[in-house]
């Protein structure tokens, strides 16, 4: 058995932002098997040599599924309840992912990118929402944004992904709604 993989130089939180954020406007790195492989090796850490590594569309359809998880439950922590009554995504992915993993939680490298990629994510944000720094995890309230972020500021209050843009356009909406005149 091939020694568990701890997916150095990622943060929790810097992979579950890098994953929620795979899809924005027209572009998806998680469209298909190759924009997989060629979105990890741009964000992630080199990959322990496998024959056979692949990302089959099953696996490919688990990262598309697994990225709505994360940016549900990041538009929880920023008071958007965007699927009401979706409180057993993160146990349906665990079972999908048929996740292999020690008590701390590091994924077992089994030779399909996807579900290694899935795996480590999962685990990721286990750790993460155990840690009292969860709640940082944001996605952006703009309505056509959802951008993921990790909330900075000092109370936590931070809102939209950018202020100068979605920040932006709320308050222009909100002053527009509140001048506009009585019809």
């Amino acid at each position: 058995m091939t020694p568990p993989v701890d997916w150095p130089g990622l943060a929790d939180e810097e992979l579950l932002v890098a994953v929620a954020n795979t899809a924005h406007g027209e572009r998806d790195e998680f469209a298909d098997a190759g924009s997989v492989r060629a979105w990890w090796r741009s964000v992630g850490p080199p990959l322990p040599a496998r024959r056979g590594r692949s990302a089959p569309d099953d696996g490919v359809a688990m990262l598309r599924d697994l990225r709505a998880v994360i940016r549900r439950l990041a538009l929880r922590n920023n008071g958007i309840e965007a699927h009401p009554g979706q409180a057993s995504d993160l146990d349906t992915l665990t079972l999908r992912l048929d996740l292999r993993a020690t008590p701390t939680l590091r994924a077992d490298p089994s030779g399909d990118l996807a579900r290694d990629i899935g795996a480590a994510t999962v685990a990721a944000l286990l750790r993460a929402m155990a840690r009292p720094g969860w709640p940082r995890v944001k996605a952006c309230r703009g309505d056509d944004c959802r951008w993921v972020y990790v909330d900075q500021s000092r109370n936590t209050s931070r809102r939209w992904c950018d202020m100068a843009n979605c920040g932006n356009r709320a308050k222009i909406a909100t002053f527009r709604a509140r001048h506009q005149p009585a019809r």
